[in-house]
């Protein structure tokens, strides 16, 4: 009997299959291009990023999960449909684990029974929380009866989690998340330098830039955008000081967070989480200092992912071995 497995992750920004045989088969932006008038798929994935901004009507882009929520029902269950008839070869015979939103809602999980069951030869369909899935692509043991805790910075929110025997017994989230802190830095050098960037400069800015730790030496990084009166382009080279600050604001929010559930937690549970420590995962968890900045504070491990932003998508590989 084959043991074949797939993972289904529908993030904000990506959504991601994964084959225990192929490896990632799927690794796309979660957009499509809706016709209002026709009310179809015109366009998924990268291909729609591309016409941002420059559609008419009756054409518009819809972002499948804003703020890690269905925007649209309908939109959603033809974009699955799509997805499910592209690869259903890929699926025959497969124990797939998928996560969504809603993924505990009785009428979320039959539609994909239902969509499994008329285009594939599945093996089973299992459901799971994305920081499950995050945990486990860390490595985490989320069965340890003392419970780890899991810090998951997603594009729209972060969560912190505690998971004992492999329940979530205390959660809490925050905006203080990937797309807030872009809009931050945004927002700053469009008030100290008066000047646009577009994504790809904030992503070197975080990755170039970025540090929550006093560092030896400064990192300088030549910033390049246009001018927000002339429109013509311009350069300003910047430091990693004046930078920190905004990521400060948000591992600080973390750090109150992450104070939060443990103290609405039992004593064995939170002397549990001083043994097993804390699992960062998501892109942001790879920002300088990280792990310095948080076993400074709360004097327990700190386990960065090494998959970083695809902790969920690699764990979902995973997960079937965690069931009873």
């Amino acid at each position: 009997m084959s043991d074949k497995k797939i993972g289904i992750v529908f993030g904000e920004e990506f959504t991601r299959i994964i084959s225990s045989e192929k490896g990632k088969i799927y690794d796309d932006f979660s957009l499509v291009c809706w016709n209002v008038l026709t009310t179809e798929i015109v366009l998924y994935g990268r291909d729609v990023k591309n016409t941002i901004g420059r559609l008419d009507d009756p054409l518009k882009v819809v972002n499948i999960l804003d703020k890690y929520i269905i925007q649209d029902l309908e939109i959603f269950k033809q974009y699955v449909t799509i997805l499910v008839e592209r690869f259903k070869d890929e699926f025959d015979g497969a124990k797939i684990v998928i996560s969504c939103p809603n993924s505990d809602n009785d009428f979320i999980q039959e539609f994909f029974q239902n969509l499994f069951s008329e285009n594939t030869n599945f093996a089973s369909i299992s459901f799971s929380p994305r920081i499950i899935l995050s945990a486990l692509g860390a490595n985490a043991d989320i069965k340890d009866e003392y419970g780890v805790l899991i810090l998951d910075i997603n594009q729209a929110y972060a969560k912190v989690a505690l998971i004992v025997e492999g329940k979530i017994i205390k959660e809490k989230e925050t905006i203080y998340a990937e797309k807030f802190l872009d809009d931050s830095l945004n927002q700053f050098i469009k008030e100290e330098y008066s000047i646009s960037v577009d994504s790809d400069m904030i992503e070197k800015i975080k990755w170039s830039l970025g540090t929550i730790i006093k560092l030896r030496d400064e990192l300088e990084l030549s910033i390049v955008g246009k001018d927000i009166i002339t429109n013509e382009r311009r350069s300003v080279v910047c430091v990693s000081e004046e930078f920190k600050k905004i990521f400060i604001k948000s591992f600080t929010n973390y750090k109150s967070l992450i104070t939060s559930v443990l103290e609405n937690s039992s004593a064995l549970v939170r002397s549990g989480v001083v043994k097993n420590g804390l699992y960062v995962t998501g892109e942001l968890a790879g920002i300088s200092g990280v792990k310095d900045f948080f076993e400074d504070f709360f004097n327990f491990p700190v386990t960065i992912s090494k998959k970083r932003g695809y902790s969920d998508i690699e764990g979902s590989l995973k997960f079937n071995n965690t069931k009873k």
